[in-house]
């Protein structure tokens, strides 16, 4: 009851739901227009006495007596918030790693292309970063899979503790882990994977009474206008990662 002969935009304003940007008024769009409007899937209605927000598909139509003339016009409001977060949740687990809560595989090489686009039009300097964890086949043989994997949420926290927001961090493969560092010069990605490798050297992994130390070997590749393709980088730093666990644990190799 509160609503009730009130402005609509008194009651609720309505804004974007990606970038928060104010819609305009549907109600008096209509009116002034004499036209349909239709938001569709991208309205959030945000309740001006407190706050409260509703995802929403709205659309609001002229109405109009037999001879045309306009008198005024009806405001459709449906909540979709359920259906919304439904979706979000889908796109959130086809994304990302289930055990980790990491970047997955797929979404990892979506946005490693669109960094290797963005290099080969110039716009910043990228490094792309393959990692493997050393030591922790001795988790899984001496404690069981349940300690690795509870070892594996462990180390995504510190690899995302010890990378910028800007960075994606993801599990590529059992215990394997890539990052992408977006604009990020070379020797700020080296220092950043040095931070890396003695963040997972200084962590002390515990199950139950057992510890556990473990190292991580680090390859990076720079992402430029000639550096080729997702798989060829892909390749390349995996290669570099090869060339630091053979120096031992704890190193780090950048491509040549």
């Amino acid at each position: 009851g509160q609503a009730v002969g009130r402005v609509f935009e008194d009651v609720v304003s309505l804004v974007e739901e990606g970038d928060r940007r104010l819609l305009a008024e549907p109600l008096r769009q209509t009116l002034s227009s004499g036209t349909a409007v239709n938001l569709g899937r991208r309205a959030l209605l945000v309740v001006r006495n407190d706050g409260g927000e509703r995802s929403i598909e709205l659309s609001a139509s002229p109405i109009r007596t037999a001879d045309g003339r306009l008198t005024g016009a009806l405001v459709l409001l449906h909540d979709v918030s359920e259906l919304r977060g439904i979706a979000r949740q889908m796109s959130y687990q086809a994304t990302h790693d289930a055990l980790t809560g990491l970047v997955n595989r797929h979404e990892f090489e979506r946005r490693l292309q669109e960094a290797v686009e963005s290099g080969q039009r110039g716009d910043g300097q990228h490094v792309l970063c393959c990692l493997d964890l050393d030591r922790f086949k001795v988790v899984n043989d001496t404690s069981g899979h349940v300690a690795g994997d509870g070892v594996l949420r462990e180390v995504a926290k510190v690899l995302r503790d010890a990378v910028r927001d800007s960075d994606t961090v993801a599990r590529v493969g059992g215990d394997e882990f890539g990052m992408l560092l977006v604009g990020c010069p070379l020797e700020k990605a080296r220092q950043i994977a040095d931070d890396v490798c003695s963040s997972i050297a200084d962590h002390r992994f515990v199950w139950r009474e057992k510890i556990f130390s473990l190292g991580v070997s680090v390859g990076l590749v720079e992402i430029s206008r000639g550096s080729g393709t997702p798989e060829e980088l892909l390749a390349a730093a995996d290669s570099a990662c090869y060339v630091a666990k053979k120096r031992g644990s704890g190193r780090v190799a950048v491509y040549s």
